[in-house]
């Protein structure tokens, strides 16, 4: 595979990734990002997202946005070299993350306590559903499955039907919630601690996430209950070519949106009267501005609104956004080709959020291909050619 350029914050760190789908993969495409040396070990075929569509030239783009910076490695845990291969990666790293079931961790001595017995010092990082124990601990769970019992989709749906947000959010919460303890982990066992265990389920990271603000009315255990619970801020309106969104809740805002948009009448209404009211009542306060502006394009309006230091924005679809200003400024999505994949032609992904000035993150990696790193990784710790080929010449399923 092309080489991965390495000087990131995470530099030096070695991290084993036993992750399929989002939330470990994610995890270690994060930490690659900083520098980190992540080695994702798979069965010979691949996991699962290399299959998820749309898929040019042999490779998945939904595999392409949660694995690339780091090296792969195929190995089959059903066979004993296979195994042994695994168990002396994991041996010589710094950190693992891993959503693979408990019990098929434990059948491969790939568990905490297994891994920690052989190397102490290792901070290893478990992701499930619901935690380890507990009346769901053998659930099945995905994304859509943490949005529904956390509580957010009555609410996203307002007047209608419990609406989840469309988005694996769970998941990728889950993703960056694992890397901050695993951040926190490694920079305890710098400073002298020990290696931990970590562990994240989908549904407290989701929950801690996604649910302070509708605590604002349970915070107060023995207050009267609140006389107006709070509704949504998040109130789009149309205008005549399109949608915009935004908020006006300051007293500067709430005046100048009075001045420009030729709101004299809700002046002085007393709903109006304060940040704390405009707060409850911000879909009225958007009902007066999109009545007063409906026959106003979204560019007009939102110029307008800029111009006054109005904290609006036109509702982008994914194809505006990409051809945003802002976003090209900033590198939001970036281009390249592989040198080693001529075949894909140009390629796209997200940047990475983080732009570091000492520490540069370097997101232009493609994912790499199934076992494209099996002759570098495992030489390197000892291994023949005749014992890399029996450990990664099997066919066996991907575990999950």
């Amino acid at each position: 595979m092309a080489a991965i350029q390495r000087g990131g914050a995470c530099s030096g760190i070695r991290v084993i990734e036993l992750g399929t789908m989002v939330t470990a993969p994610l995890a270690g495409q994060l930490l690659a990002d900083f520098g980190a040396e992540v080695i994702k070990i798979e069965p010979p075929q691949g996991e699962i997202m290399r299959g998820i569509p749309p898929v040019f030239e042999g490779r998945s783009a939904a595999f392409a946005q949660w694995n690339r910076n780091k090296k792969c490695v195929a190995l089959d845990l059903k066979s004993p070299a296979g195994l042994a291969a695994a168990r002396k990666l994991v041996d010589g790293a710094d950190a693992l993350v891993t959503n693979f079931r408990p019990d098929v961790l434990e059948a491969f001595g790939l568990d905490y306590d297994a891994v920690a017995a052989r190397n102490p010092d290792i901070v290893y990082a478990g992701l499930t559903g619901f935690g380890p124990d507990g009346p769901y601990a053998e659930l099945a769970s995905y994304d859509m499955v943490i949005q529904g019992l956390v509580g957010l989709m009555p609410n996203q749906g307002g007047d209608g039907p419990p609406q989840p947000i469309k988005s694996p959010v769970a998941d990728k919460i889950s993703s960056y919630s694992a890397v901050m303890a695993m951040l926190a982990a490694l920079l305890h066992r710098k400073a002298g601690g020990a290696g931990q265990k970590i562990e994240i389920s989908m549904m407290d990271a989701y929950a801690n996430f996604i649910l302070p603000e509708l605590f604002y009315t349970r915070t107060f255990l023995d207050a009267p209950p609140p006389v107006q619970w709070v509704k949504s801020i998040y109130n789009p309106f149309e205008l005549s070519d399109g949608w915009v969104i935004g908020f006006v809740m300051t007293d500067r805002h709430f005046e100048g949106a009075c001045d420009i948009f030729g709101l004299e009448a809700i002046r002085k209404d007393p709903r109006f009267a304060d940040p704390g009211a405009r707060n409850v009542y911000q879909p009225e306060l958007m009902q007066e501005i999109a009545q007063a502006c409906r026959q106003m394009t979204v560019a007009a309006f939102v110029e307008l609104a800029r111009a006054n230091d109005l904290p609006f924005a036109p509702v982008n679809d994914l194809d505006q956004f990409m051809r945003d200003p802002q976003a090209v400024h900033n590198q939001t999505f970036v281009e390249f080709a592989d040198p080693d994949r001529p075949e894909l032609g140009r390629l796209k992904l997200l940047n990475s959020f983080a732009r570091m000035s000492a520490t540069p993150v370097d997101a232009r990696a493609f994912a790499p291909d199934v076992g494209a790193d099996n002759a570098e990784v495992l030489a390197a710790i000892g291994l023949t050619p005749a014992e890399i080929d029996a450990a990664t010449r099997g066919r066996a399923v991907a575990a999950e």
